[in-house]
């Protein structure tokens, strides 16, 4: 079965849309955003799939058919801008090279210089600043950074060197690399600091600046690689006459992984699971939504509660009479037997009276225990978290209050930036520019008013929803006075009650003339009785207690299922439009991938017949999808040994392939080549340079070296390079200077 062949990517978005039923837009707008997100700085993936979530809740808002016409997507082009090289190895003082040359006309540059002169350094620079350590061996490093150092400079008493690149991403910023070497006295690199920072274009000061460590290296690599993969680096920064060493690893699983890393797939990983993650919560929520279905159980058994409270309540009800009548009647027999004893002479009356007032005074302390425990009990006993939850309400009043300041101060700011916006600006601002406009204009505009808020970030929260009422209850409470209270009436009530015992014991040794066995006995009856029926009512009373709570609880999830059975209908069509997102993404990442390495074979078979002399020799150039390595067949289409191949054939075969990958890849990169065409002959030279490096790459950098220079390949490249360089190597000095004029040396 033939497989379709397609244009373009947006051909097939479209055909992946359609088979999904989905707009092209909307599929478009989830890609972008992923795209800004993987390309941008280094993102947390929790932000990361926050922001593509608020990206999908608004396209689902504004509707799946999108009216827009859908455009293409490819990433911005990113550049160099200038290196500046201090005092490192040839370069005394401090030396630039400018790369930004302003104009998409004209897209090499050319530096030239002799052996020696310190191309090669160049190239090794860019790379380190880059990608520091990573892809070197140890003993590759330590050949790098053996005598770095300018050596005029460190006989003058230098022991500092450093190496800084500028790049342009495309983003309206500078992004800056800087490495600062301290050496010894035997040139030995003793120290190494790294710093990046970024700022705007034409600003003074950096918007961030920091310094790279162990502790970040990470997150500083991470950043580098969606500029300037570090996969694609061979395929970017590399050493002409070695480029055939690219094709020798092709069957190396490095080489098929950089193939789609170099082709922008990398980022559809990224994108898929953070669309699982988010159709996951999805799903979750629906489940959540659809427990609405529960919502007659809820109050089937809310209602069989209610009724077994209202149960409840009655038998507390009866049991606390019983209590109160034994109480009554206990009372009444202390009564009798207190009477008889006061019978017997003037003493026990004595005590007898005595012990009334005790027992008054025992109720009374008891009474104003029970109260205060029922009115102000609780909070008593915690007067530290009563005096945080003050001073945290005081803070939070002091928030809103700030709060409803600045909405005050900011409102006619607000009437005047929705009338400027209105307004039509040319060229049209960004959604960022526009924020940064809006967020300026708030801190000048609150500054003006000389408006500060009073709360740290840290307390800039809203814990607490209170009404005004209950805010002042707590104001109010005086958790430590309270506190003290209760205890002086329990140290009270143990004395009165100490009191009690020590006089009912003078009441047991006085006379008793009149019997009251019969009175003791009722007690001792009434006594046994009471405390049988105390411990059924403080049975019923709790299970009043749980009964309410498992209501209060019931009613609580009653309200949340309440809330989310609203949302049940419309959770659902998110729930299938995620899916059939998940799915489509998923469809469209693997026949773009395959497009695309249709594309790679197509454009390095194109290439390779442009640039190599024997076309008679090769039928095909392709990648094999299956295997995702280079094959070459003849035109009876026998497979070709690359590996036998003369050096120059194996770098005419590099470099068809390399055009093949910069072609179909999703990014623009720069491209750096050291000594390119040392080991062409003049055809292949030639040929490089009108079909290749013409139309590579938007800046192409060339180290060339003087037995390049031929006055016919300086006029051929004349015509592509917009700028020329020379590196002046002093032999007697022992130092480089850069100077433009690279064909000053041809001609002189």
């Amino acid at each position: 079965m033939t497989q379709k062949r397609y244009s373009s990517e947006l051909e097939i978005l479209e055909e992946v849309s359609s088979h999904h039923q989905l707009s092209p837009s909307l599929l478009q707008n989830i890609l972008t955003t992923s795209k800004a997100n993987y390309y941008g700085e280094a993102t947390s993936p929790t932000k990361r799939q926050k922001e593509l979530e608020e990206e999908l809740k608004y396209l689902i808002k504004k509707g799946n058919s999108l009216t827009h016409s859908i455009s293409s997507n490819k990433k911005s082009g990113l550049k160099l801008v200038r290196i500046q090289l201090n005092n490192y190895k040839t370069y005394l003082n401090s030396q630039t090279i400018n790369f930004d040359t302003h104009t998409d006309d004209k897209n090499i540059v050319l530096i030239g210089g002799l052996n020696g002169a310190g191309k090669t350094t160049i190239l090794k620079a860019v790379r380190y600043l880059l990608y520091g350590k990573r892809g070197m061996t140890d003993t590759e490093f330590q050949q790098q950074f053996t005598n770095t150092i300018n050596n005029s400079f460190f006989e003058q008493g230098g022991r500092e060197a450093s190496a800084s690149l500028v790049f342009e991403p495309g983003d309206g910023h500078h992004y800056e690399i800087k490495v600062v070497w301290q050496y010894n006295s035997k040139k030995q690199v003793v120290s190494e600091s790294k710093t990046f920072s970024k700022r705007t274009i034409g600003a003074a000061r950096p918007k961030r600046n920091e310094q790279i460590g162990s502790h970040n290296v990470d997150d500083f690599n991470r950043t580098i690689d969606k500029l300037i993969p570090f996969e694609a680096s061979q395929f970017l920064i590399f050493d002409g006459e070695e480029i055939r060493r690219i094709i020798s690893s092709r069957n190396s699983a490095d080489f098929k992984a950089t193939i789609r890393r170099m082709n922008g797939m990398s980022y559809f990983n990224e994108l898929k699971g953070d669309l699982d993650k988010i159709y996951s919560k999805k799903v979750n929520e629906l489940a959540i939504a659809q427990k609405s279905t529960e919502l007659l159980k809820f109050n089937k058994k809310i209602t069989t509660l209610k009724d077994q409270l209202h149960e409840l309540t009655e038998k507390r009800n009866k049991a606390e009479s019983r209590v109160s009548t034994y109480n009554n009647q206990l009372d009444h027999y202390k009564k009798l037997r207190n009477e008889k004893l006061m019978q017997n002479n003037e003493s026990r009356e004595q005590f007898v009276s005595s012990m009334s007032s005790l027992r008054a005074q025992h109720t009374q302390v008891l009474e104003q225990i029970s109260k205060l425990f029922f009115e102000k009990g609780i909070p008593s006993f915690a007067s530290k978290k009563i005096d945080a939850l003050k001073k945290r309400l005081t803070i939070e009043q002091q928030f809103i209050s700030d709060q409803q300041r600045v909405e005050q101060i900011l409102a006619p700011y607000q009437q005047f930036m929705s009338k400027l916006l209105s307004e039509p600006i040319d060229p049209p601002l960004t959604k960022e520019q526009l924020h940064q406009v809006e967020e300026i204009g708030k801190n000048i505009w609150l500054s003006k008013e000389n408006y500060k808020a009073s709360t740290t970030s840290e307390n800039q929260q809203i814990w607490h929803d209170l009404s005004p009422n209950d805010r002042r209850l707590i104001m109010n409470v005086d958790a430590s006075r309270t506190k003290e209270m209760i205890i002086e009436l329990i140290k009270k009530e143990k004395n009165i009650k100490h009191s009690i015992v020590q006089l009912q014991q003078k009441i047991d040794l006085a006379p008793s003339a009149i019997s009251v066995d019969e009175e003791d006995k009722k007690i001792q009856e009434i006594t046994e009785v009471l405390g049988k029926t105390k411990s059924i009512y403080l049975n019923i009373k709790k299970k009043e207690q749980e009964c309410i709570q498992e209501i209060r609880s019931l009613e609580s999830k009653l309200k949340g299922t309440k809330s989310t059975a609203t949302n049940a209908i419309d959770l659902a069509d998110d729930v299938q439009l995620y899916g059939k997102i998940k799915e489509a993404i998923d469809e469209y990442s693997t026949k773009v991938l395959d497009w695309k390495i249709d594309l790679i074979s197509e454009q390095f078979d194109q290439m390779l017949n442009k640039l190599m002399r024997k076309q008679d020799e090769f039928g095909r150039a392709f990648v094999d999808r299956r295997k995702m390595m280079i094959r070459i067949e003849n035109e009876r289409g026998a497979e070709i040994s690359v590996e036998e191949r003369s050096a120059g054939e194996m770098q005419i075969i590099s470099s068809a392939f390399i055009w093949g990958m910069i072609k179909a890849a999703d990014l623009d990169l720069p491209m750096i080549i050291d000594t390119p065409l040392g080991r062409l002959d003049s055809y292949h030279r030639n040929n490089l340079v009108e079909h290749f490096y013409k139309h590579l790459s938007k800046q192409v950098v060339i180290l060339s070296t003087d037995t390049e220079i031929t006055p016919e390949y300086v006029e051929l490249m004349k015509e592509y390079t917009s700028k020329q360089i020379m590196l002046d190597y002093n032999q007697k000095e022992k130092y480089t200077l850069i100077r433009e004029g690279y064909f000053e040396l041809v001609k002189g």
